[in-house]
């Protein structure tokens, strides 16, 4: 096996070094998030550690039996100043953005604690003790399986369960440009352990509610495209998402399906699930690099899928993004958009 980076081993170090360890991820947790925490925590348990998961927002449905047996608790300002007092070390995994934390940041200025980040995005603040980001890997659930492949474990059934949404979710069930030689063959090695892709890939998709389908059918029929056919807008309010009974984290997977319309290089969903809370999600058709009008504004991500959360309505979230979109457009030039996926 190739030796571990500098990174890498410093990590090691540092989970070798302490005992009671708090994970946690970016609010609205995807696939990837929550896939990357429970491997992670079963990896620790494995070495003898104590671990908590907490995070900002409720798991979604669609991944909630990941978080069994262990279980993933969800903020409350009591609960969250325990858990920071029992831990001596915490991991953020699947975000290097502090402010992404959500209302977790603020213990993690309170209290000394270590810290170690984990994550594959390209804009971070580095904020860990301990940095471990590698943008070229398909996702967070990669990195984690390389690490444990590094310590010598095999994960057990449920963490390659865990390892799999992680890495099926973040490159669209494998049909985003990232779905490379090396996430395929991270893919065949969770096979080889025992995961039916057939039955996994179910449990998390065969999860959603009725009024999920309706919220995408009335975001959906409102779409506006512009910028000569380049640009797709949807936009999502407090009230639809609380008359069909959603959270910020059911909007996963609906700025993507805009992609298939012929011609369009960027999507943005300008979500508010409560007011005055934007929520400004990006993708790209492949041409288009993103992940720079979001770190303008405190977000950021990968070139071809990236977000940014705002404070204001969605008509200012509007008034700031489009214009950078539209200049992103402009400098593409006139050439079709090419099919190409985040």
């Amino acid at each position: 096996m190739t030796p571990a980076t500098p990174d890498r081993a410093a990590l090691h170090a540092f989970l070798e070094r302490h005992q009671r360890f708090l994970l946690t991820t970016h609010v609205n947790p995807d696939g990837d998030a929550i896939g990357s925490e429970i491997a992670f925590a079963h990896w620790l348990l494995s070495c003898g550690k104590q671990v908590r998961v907490l995070n900002d927002s409720p798991t979604p449905a669609a991944f909630g039996w990941l978080a069994n047996p262990l279980g993933i608790e969800v903020y409350d300002e009591a609960l969250c100043e325990s858990r920071f007092a029992e831990a001596d070390a915490l991991v953020v995994l699947d975000t290097g953005n502090k402010q992404r934390i959500g209302r977790l940041a603020r213990h993690v200025e309170l209290h000394a604690i270590a810290v170690a980040v984990v994550d594959h995005h390209v804009t971070h603040d580095g904020f860990g003790q301990v940095n471990v980001v590698e943008p070229a890997l398909a996702s967070t659930a990669s990195l984690v399986f390389e690490l444990v492949g590094e310590a010598g474990w095999t994960p057990d059934a449920h963490a390659a369960e865990a390892l799999y949404v992680g890495l099926s979710t973040d490159t669209g069930n494998f049909r985003y440009s990232n779905a490379d030689a090396r996430a395929h063959r991270m893919a065949a090695s969770l096979i080889e352990l025992g995961v039916a892709p057939e039955v996994t890939t179910a449990r998390v998709s065969a999860s959603a509610p009725a009024g999920r389908l309706r919220f995408f059918g009335e975001v959906l029929a409102a779409l506006e495209v512009l910028e000569g056919g380049r640009l797709v807008v949807l936009e999502a309010s407090p009230e639809q998402f609380a008359r069909h009974g959603l959270v910020g984290a059911d909007t996963e997977g609906l700025v993507d399906m805009p992609r298939i319309i012929a011609g369009v290089e960027v999507v943005a969903l300008i979500s508010e699930v409560e007011a005055g809370k934007v929520k400004v999600s990006l993708r790209s058709a492949g041409r288009a690099s993103i992940d720079q009008v979001c770190s303008r504004f405190g977000g950021g991500g990968h070139a071809h899928a990236a977000g940014v959360q705002m404070r204001g309505s969605r008509q200012n979230a509007r008034d700031r993004i489009l214009p950078e979109l539209a200049r992103v457009l402009a400098a593409l030039g006139d050439a079709p958009a090419e099919g190409g996926r985040a």
